[in-house]
């Protein structure tokens, strides 16, 4: 289990590590999922490089604010964009641990959490924190890897949410749309 997420994320980012881009798959799913953004305000919470926050204001249409925990991923998520001056926003920010009420808006029609939720320590509080943050009719868009899509001896398997957590993740939504995409599951997730 990761203690303080800052000092196990900041030095993975810092030297020059990347993970998974998003692929057109999956912004078929986003499109498909939240439909455009209108202006309407978006979270992606533990935004690592900022693509899918790009990919949320740019594509999509939202306002979006980016936050992640380690800095070096802030700065390289801010790095994509040189001089533009329409593009999201991005904040240092441990979603899971910080004060919320530093976030731009009260409330998002959209939170997003990519390749994220297997590694925050306290999945109930984060989940209470976003049902806070969405406005009614708003969607938590979940991507995430499913443990038992890997064989067990797989070394990645790890990466994966259990069982358990996939019951978590989807208990208390009115509506749960699940959306498979090779070892990654897609939550559409309404209050």
């Amino acid at each position: 289990m990761i203690t303080s997420p800052v000092d196990y994320w900041e030095p993975r980012w810092a030297s020059g590590r990347r993970y998974r881009q998003i692929t057109d798959a999956e912004t078929q799913l986003l499109a498909d999922h939240l439909g455009p953004g209108h202006g309407r305000p978006a979270l992606d919470a533990g935004c690592g490089d900022g693509a899918l926050a790009r990919h949320l204001h740019h594509q999509l249409g939202y306002r979006t604010i980016g936050v992640d925990c380690a800095p070096s991923a802030i700065t390289v998520a801010m790095d994509a964009e040189p001089g533009s001056s329409d593009q999201p926003r991005f904040q240092v920010m441990d979603f899971a641990a910080d004060d919320v009420s530093q976030l731009p808006d009260p409330a998002y029609a959209v939170i997003t959490c990519r390749l994220v939720f297997r590694f925050i320590a306290d999945k109930a509080g984060f989940l209470d924190q976003v049902r806070q943050l969405l406005v009614p009719g708003g969607t938590f868009w979940v991507v995430t890897e499913l443990a038992d899509r890997r064989a067990d001896n797989d070394p990645l398997k790890d990466l994966g949410i259990t069982a358990p957590d996939v019951e978590l993740l989807t208990a208390r939504w009115s509506s749960v749309t699940a959306v498979n995409l090779d070892q990654l599951a897609c939550f559409a997730l309404r209050p």
